[in-house]
């Protein structure tokens, strides 16, 4: 039986979406190719399906500089989007220097992969958070690790999820470059060509070292670096991994075990382009998914704050959005409204992984360019979140002693309540964007403007809180201090509620 092979430049595995709708898989340089007439890249795995886009952004990254053509500023895509489309020479001339290293089961450089002759085999479902496998978090699959396979297709697409979204592994298995995974944004044009170069990193300065991107990368993956650059860290090697595959009687390749060892790790503070990063100041740290946290509400941070800070004195905080979302609004693709698709996984900072989501957001360019009205949509998100204290509040005051002998059922109910409220504002979020974005971003504030263009979003926040508030108060006993505990706490969330909308 011959060894088997898997060309990832040619043969078919990336799944995208044509202009009408129609599915299909391509490979690398068919991908490209065709990019002008594609949609977009889709997967049922959200990791899976940036890991794919981050990818794609790191091969014509390299092939640009290789050529001399790397881009630098805002300019430069504008200019690169007027093309239309890649120019086939490109990826030809950059293909023929790389040499054999696309190849998913190489002998020597094996695609995304390092050569391990002598560590031990595992299951390939190590590799995947949706399988239980080892100590991981069994989430809706319950079968023996060992007994789970997959195509070389979808191995190929799973390597692709390691570099933005490996976690720690335990004592010597380092996360990625940017530690625990953050939740990446990623600007969407009206077709692939157009997301792909929009999303190109810009940002140059921290570069150092001659670090390269990993299928150029001759070295083995497996030391504490201090150093990196742009193209590098796209497809950082935080592990070793190799697959190892088998053939059936109908000589179909299957991969079901790899070997899997550390390797690159760091401690150097990374920015990455594509995620939002909060500024305080001991430290930098990427914006991430949190419990029972809907994405929008980090809408400020990821879409619209740049050097926005809060707080004040020793506590006083700064966000910044990710620069490809920046350098989007900076090319100004002809007024139409922004298409941004943001993804997470939520981890415990280490190992373990809970859950993973995609968010799509529609942002007025008007909004997006100006400082001034990103910062007031992030006050009334502020406001919002003063709200949903104050309803917590109020729950924990229809408990005798303020629930201080039953925790866990005050926790139980203010959850739901609060779910339910964020729920509700939800719906007021795209209009709330609308209506700020409607202002003329140049024009000195004006307190009784600002207040009427938030009036429905306020409004809405009085009525969910007190609606959540009575939803709370049906559970509660109906006996003559449990009613005067109502009344009390109803009167006091009336009044904060007043507050927090002065």
């Amino acid at each position: 039986m011959s060894r088997p092979s898997f060309d990832v430049l040619t043969r078919p595995w990336i799944p995208v979406t044509g202009r009408d709708g129609s599915l299909g898989e391509l490979g690398i340089l068919d991908t490209l190719a065709q990019a002008y007439a594609l949609r977009e890249i889709r997967d049922p795995s959200p990791i899976v399906e940036f890991g794919l886009y981050r990818l794609l952004v790191a091969f014509v990254l390299d092939a640009l500089t290789f050529a001399g053509r790397r881009p630098q500023e805002p300019l430069d895509l504008r200019a690169l989007l007027a093309e239309g489309g890649f120019e086939t020479g490109l990826f030809e001339s950059y293909v023929a220097d790389c040499g054999d290293v696309f190849d998913l089961f190489g002998l020597e450089r094996p695609f995304l992969q390092t050569v391990m002759d002598g560590e031990k085999s595992k299951p390939l479902a190590g590799l995947f958070p949706a399988m239980p496998s080892g100590t991981n978090a069994a989430h809706w699959l319950h079968v023996p690790e060992e007994e789970w396979a997959v195509t070389a297709e979808e191995a190929a697409r799973l390597l692709a999820t390691i570099a933005p979204f490996m976690t720690a592994g335990g004592a010597g298995l380092s996360p990625s470059i940017n530690g625990a995974p953050g939740i990446y944004v990623l600007p969407i044009g009206r077709n692939l060509y157009e997301t792909l170069v929009l999303n190109l990193p810009l940002r140059d300065e921290q570069d150092a070292g001659d670090g390269t991107v990993a299928w150029r990368n001759r070295t083995t993956p497996g030391r504490e670096r201090s150093q990196a650059t742009t193209v590098e860290s796209l497809t950082w090697r935080p592990r070793r991994i190799q697959l190892l595959a088998e053939s059936d009687e109908e000589a179909k390749v299957r991969v079901r075990e790899m070997r899997f060892a550390r390797g690159d790790s760091t401690r150097l503070s990374w920015i990455d382009g594509s995620l939002a990063h909060r500024y305080d100041k001991e430290k930098v740290t990427p914006v991430r998914m949190r419990e029972n946290r809907p994405l929008w509400r980090d809408a400020g941070p990821l879409l619209l704050l740049s050097d926005a800070e809060r707080g004040q004195e020793e506590k006083r905080i700064c966000f910044k959005r990710p620069d490809v979302v920046a350098n989007a609004f900076a090319v100004d693709m002809e007024g139409i409204p922004a298409r941004i698709h943001a993804y997470g996984m939520r981890t415990d900072l280490k190992m373990k992984v809970f859950e993973w989501t995609k968010s799509t957001w529609f942002v007025p360019p008007a909004l997006g360019r100006s400082t001034r009205l990103g910062s007031l949509v992030q006050h009334e998100l502020e406001r919002a979140e003063k709200g949903a204290w104050a309803l917590r509040s109020g729950v924990k005051s229809l408990y005798p002693r303020e629930a201080a002998s039953n925790r866990d059922a005050l926790k139980s109910v203010s959850s739901r309540c609060e779910r339910a409220y964020w729920a509700g504002l939800e719906r007021e979020f795209v209009p709330l964007l609308a209506a700020f974005a409607a202002l003329d971003p140049d024009a000195p504030d004006e307190p009784a403007l600002i207040d009427a263009t938030a009036s429905h979003w306020q409004q809405a926040i009085m009525a969910l809180a007190l609606e959540q508030f009575e939803e709370a108060a049906k559970d509660m006993d109906a006996d003559g201090d449990a009613l005067e505990r109502l009344v009390t706490a109803r009167a006091r969330l009336r009044s904060t509620l007043r507050k927090v909308l002065s």
